[in-house]
């Protein structure tokens, strides 16, 4: 039996007796399904292309960018994201180095439009500096417009928790001694003269 659904897309053969085929086919079939087009160090490292000379992602960088989301969802600890953003040297540095730049955020933008959190992700641009081939002809030139995929498992720094602010030292109390109760008034003569009467008779 062959499978052309192997790491790759290689051609995997596997060789069964007659005996109880159905089901072991059957079991292959389900082992083979699961598992991913590339392992880890396949997809790694990668490269989107813009033959086009503009900063849209063709159907080819999609289907590839595709791979590489499939794999970040069956491995989460897949956590970081490099990409470096080329160019060509036609025009001038700074319109090349804005062209890297582009790229690179369109990548970015396709990867954080399918769930990849942006703090995953890393971008630098470096426009003309870093050819992968002499741009002496139209060939090598669609070759270095690029962007460069880096991924990496990166254990997550803790932050540390926030701690409470310490509270104000009471200083000892100092025993008061209690005020004295103050005097009453002196009653008015109006008031005197009103407590002398003598109470009526009934």
């Amino acid at each position: 039996v062959r499978n052309y659904s192997g790491e790759g897309g290689r051609t995997m053969e596997v060789h069964l007796l007659p005996v109880k085929f159905n089901k072991a086919y059957a079991d292959y079939q389900a082992c083979s399904a699961k598992l991913l087009p590339m392992n880890f160090d396949q997809i790694r490292q990668g490269r989107i292309g813009f033959p086009g000379n503009g900063i849209d992602l063709d159907a080819d960088a999609r289907a590839r960018l595709d791979l590489i989301l499939d794999f970040l969802a069956a491995d989460p600890t897949v956590n970081h994201i490099e990409l470096d953003g080329h160019s060509d040297n036609s025009g001038n540095r700074l319109a090349n180095r804005d062209l890297s730049r582009r790229r690179a955020i369109a990548v970015q933008d396709y990867l954080k439009a399918h769930g990849v959190p942006e703090e995953n992700i890393v971008v630098r641009f470096h426009g003309e500096r870093y050819p992968l081939a002499a741009n002496n002809s139209a060939g090598n030139r669609a070759r270095n417009r690029r962007v460069n995929i880096q991924l990496d498992r990166v254990t997550p720094v803790e932050k540390p928790a926030a701690e409470k602010p310490a509270e104000p030292v009471k200083e000892p109390g100092v025993p008061t001694t209690p005020a004295p109760a103050a005097a009453p008034a002196p009653a008015t003569p109006a008031a005197q003269a009103q407590s002398a009467k003598p109470a009526a008779k009934s």
